[in-house]
């Protein structure tokens, strides 16, 4: 028993840094938008909280996916809202080739840094197939 109170303390001590927190105050809206430049679907999605992604939707030839994404000026921090308004972590946002789109992703380069954002600023980006891989600039 007295091992497990130190680990116990540990896991509560480490609850904080990942309660991200509720809804948007305090944080500026960003639009991502990924315009489908090639001849087949794409799929973007979001890596959260280490071992977590959300799938931010798909998008045919001409199309494109969009999401609303939130940054903390404070800190840097990027956050997508779920639902109930809780803030999801983001990680690491990509596309790929629909139905394969982790093994043929290409990162979408996010800003993280502390300091005033441009309310309603887009992050977009173009995507098209190179090869067996989709790359976004």
């Amino acid at each position: 028993m007295i091992r497990f109170l130190p680990s116990f303390a540990l896991v509560l001590a480490a609850l904080p840094a990942f309660a991200a927190g509720h809804g948007p105050d305090g944080l500026t809206e960003r639009v991502f938008r990924a315009e489908n430049r090639g001849d087949g679907r794409i799929a973007c999605g979001a890596a959260i909280a280490h071992w977590y992604s959300v799938d931010l939707g798909q998008a045919g030839p001409g199309g494109a996916v969009s999401a609303r994404l939130w940054f903390d000026p404070a800190g840097g921090a990027v956050y997508l809202l779920n639902d109930k308004q809780d803030r999801l972590p983001v990680e690491a946002l990509w596309c790929g080739v629909a139905g394969r789109s982790w093994a043929t992703r290409s990162p979408i380069d996010l800003p993280r840094h502390a300091g005033p954002v441009a309310a309603g600023a887009a992050i977009a980006v173009d995507c098209a197939p190179d090869g067996d891989r989709l790359v976004c600039r």
